[in-house]
């Protein structure tokens, strides 16, 4: 393979801190699983910005981290081209100045390592939550960039104002932001760094493995994602007893009470499901929701998940969280709990319009592919001023 060839596989060198890679299919993971079509990447998993509890949950997930730490499990499990896992063993208790100072040195060792190994000169560090701050500028970056995805302080169970401080030190270090959303970009306005906004795109060939669609013999409203503190369940109850003909799968982990979900005949709560083999679960679906409250938590975020249901090319209702404004020609939005309960009833009857084709259209400009590339070319912009 000649030189030029293999300069054009491998254009730049990323450091990324992110979730786990392939637990979830986060935001930041499927912008960076498209560029490793071209460029490098090191990834690295740390521990989040909530504190663990002690619950089962936890537990198991505080002790797998320990396994993959111990045993290099993660490392094997990179075995995509261009990338690198990278687990170093970091604690969660970051209200600790010691405690930070402990991660940070067992990051510089970790990655140091792993940039020595992959010839690393000059990358780009990409971090994408507040909790990575103290990393930026220790890590010999050429340009360090804060991928924001979404509002953490707002997240339940986060200590909030520690949140906000990790994210002042951070804005203040970093040299551009990326923002998923207008409403978290305006946020950093005032932060006299580089913003661009860079809205979440879709994998749509992998969404239209779910057509044609199926028919189960009962109509079936689908919700795919967490069942969190974001889900308006009053409206999810109000939904299940106002249609009762209608089926109302809940696919997805529960970090909530779903008590009153379990006890309504019409509502299925169904685990999570592999990103992989999730189109092949929706084949029966004939519409699906986004039954958010509207609170300062939800109208914070940015949900990948609304392109997604339009990718599987089935109608999508929606209470009215910004997202869904901004998309309102392909999304049926509904602005009470009346108006979105008769939606879904004029849908059951074949009666709410959808335009296919339209949406089609716009799902094919809002591929992660487009996303990338305009990614790739701010941060080559921003390069050549640093």
């Amino acid at each position: 393979m000649s030189e030029e060839s293999t300069s054009h596989r491998q254009r730049h060198q990323f450091v990324v801190f992110g979730p786990d890679w392939g637990r979830h299919p986060s935001t930041s993971q499927h912008l960076f699983s498209e560029l490793l079509h071209s460029n490098s990447v090191i990834w690295v998993e740390t521990v989040g910005l909530r504190l663990p509890r002690l619950n089962l949950r936890d537990l198991r997930r505080s002790w797998q981290k320990l396994v993959d730490y111990c045993t290099g499990r993660r490392h094997a499990a990179s075995a995509q081209s261009n990338l690198t896992v990278v687990c170093p063993l970091t604690l969660p208790f970051t209200q600790y100045h010691w405690v930070r100072r402990f991660n940070l040195w067992q990051i510089q060792r970790s990655v140091a390592r792993a940039c020595q190994r992959l010839g690393f000169v000059q990358h780009t560090l990409v971090v994408t939550a507040p909790s990575h701050c103290d990393v930026v500028g220790k890590l010999r970056e050429r340009l360090s960039i804060f991928y924001c995805p979404d509002n953490y302080a707002l997240w339940p169970g986060m200590n909030a104002q520690q949140v906000l401080r990790m994210e002042q030190e951070l804005t203040g270090r970093v040299d551009v932001i990326v923002a998923v959303s207008e409403l978290l970009g305006e946020r950093f306005k005032n932060s006299g760094k580089p913003v661009l906004v860079l809205t979440q795109g879709v994998n749509a060939a992998h969404f239209a493995r779910s057509l044609p669609p199926q028919n189960s013999g009962r109509f079936e409203v689908v919700y795919f994602g967490m069942i969190d503190a974001r889900l308006d369940l009053d409206l999810l109850v109000d939904l299940a007893q106002s249609l009762p003909q209608v089926l109302i799968r809940m696919i997805g982990p529960v970090l909530v009470n779903p008590a009153r979900l379990r006890e309504l005949s019409n509502v299925r709560l169904e685990p999570q499901v592999p990103f992989a083999v999730l189109p092949a679960s929706l084949t029966t679906a004939d519409l699906f929701i986004l039954p958010f409250m509207l609170n300062e938590l939800s109208k914070s975020c940015s949900p990948l998940k609304i392109k997604e249901y339009l990718a599987c090319g089935r109608p999508v209702v929606a209470t009215a969280v910004p997202e869904a404004e901004r998309l309102a020609l392909y999304v049926h939005v509904a602005r009470d709990r009346t108006s979105f309960v008769q939606a879904i009833a004029a849908a059951a009857d074949g009666k709410l319009p959808f335009d296919a084709q339209a949406v089609k259209l716009m799902i094919a400009s809002e591929g992660w592919d487009a996303k990338a590339q305009e990614f790739i070319q701010f941060v080559e912009s921003q390069r050549s001023r640093h």
